[in-house]
């Protein structure tokens, strides 16, 4: 069985979801006596979207949103 490795990647949108799951998987693996590396946090992924304020003039006045993914 040496050599066998398992990843598990988490994804919520509440991120005391992920590390409550994260800290319970780790403790289950723990509990079987496997060796356990991690948790590792994935990289955010950021999406901007710039929209015109107005809908028909001024260009120049613009908004920017972000909506931030903890995902890999």
């Amino acid at each position: 069985m040496a050599g066998q490795r398992i990843r598990i990647r988490l994804k919520a949108y509440d991120h005391r979801v992920i590390d409550q799951s994260a800290r319970d998987i780790a403790d289950t693996v723990k509990r079987t006596g496997a060796r356990v590396a991690g948790p590792i946090p994935l990289p955010t992924r950021i999406e901007r979207f710039t929209v015109q304020r107005s809908p028909h003039a001024d260009k120049k006045s613009q908004e920017t949103f972000e909506q931030r993914t903890t995902s890999g």
